[in-house]
């Protein structure tokens, strides 16, 4: 399938090392549709994800890969959003994909909760999708990929092919020059 081979990426190594916090001793309230206003948030899985992007064919895509587990993730999410402003405001689109599943046993309310919650308080004004995947293994089978570290990002130009990956943590020059070279194509 073409949606299966749009998607060559995603994380885990960069944040390996940083400890992860055990899951909450109670359970989150469920996740609504909409964290904020201008928030979308809602959980999918790899193949969810992956469909999620081919539907944006036509337009440039800029896809970040992020959990609330991961400092560099958390860090660079402001810079997303300020070196993509101009992307966006041209017609790009930029979605961030947490990974909130990966290592820690949560449920998928939790997941969207907890990466809700942080999404609100850096101000996110783009879509999260929350990929409900907790196994590397499937991840990489769906994606078809063999798979970097966190914080990961890639961008597609309007025809779906993958232009550029970034693996670590970005500065808000380097998603403008990533958001660039996806729309220039």
């Amino acid at each position: 399938m073409a949606a299966e081979k749009l998607l060559p990426l995603l994380l885990l190594a960069a944040c390996a090392d940083e400890p992860r916090p055990a899951p909450p001793a109670e359970p989150a309230a469920p996740a609504t549709p909409a964290v904020a206003d201008a928030l979308a948030i809602e959980a999918r899985d790899t193949a969810g994800v992956v469909q999620w992007i081919a539907a944006q064919r036509g337009k440039p895509v800029l896809v970040n890969f992020w959990a609330t587990w991961c400092g560099p993730c958390v860090a660079e999410l402001p810079d997303l959003l300020a070196g993509t402003r101009a992307f966006r405001r041209d017609g790009g689109i930029v979605v961030t994909v947490a990974m909130e599943q990966l290592g820690l046993d949560l449920t998928v309310e939790q997941a969207v909760a907890k990466a809700g919650k942080k999404a609100k308080e850096l101000g996110l004004d783009v879509p999260v999708l929350v990929c409900t995947d907790d196994e590397m293994s499937k991840i990489r089978a769906q994606l078809g990929v063999e798979l970097g570290g966190l914080p990961q990002t890639l961008t597609y130009d309007r025809a779906g092919k993958l232009v550029q990956q970034h693996e670590g943590q970005a500065d808000a020059d380097e998603f403008a020059a990533l958001a660039k070279a996806a729309a220039a194509r």
